[in-house]
């Protein structure tokens, strides 16, 4: 599913700081718990926490909070 920039953007303003905060939260568990982490599992993660969002939503959100972190270094 591809988005139109201004749904992105809108996606990103609305959604972005909590998608990532729960990303992150996913992170932390499975790197305690030694387990390993697929993209799968970590939409669902998320979904559970936001279910108003659609797995592609999340999926995507995902992608630009990564690559914003990779911008930065």
């Amino acid at each position: 599913m591809t988005f139109s920039s201004n749904e992105a953007i809108e996606l990103l303003e609305k959604w972005g700081d909590s998608v990532d905060i729960f990303y992150t939260q996913f992170l932390e568990v499975s790197f305690f718990l030694k387990v390993s982490a697929s993209e799968n599992m970590a939409i669902a993660f998320v979904k559970k926490k936001l279910p108003m969002l659609s797995e592609q939503e999340i999926a995507y959100l995902i992608t630009e909070v990564v690559l914003g972190y990779q911008e930065t270094l």
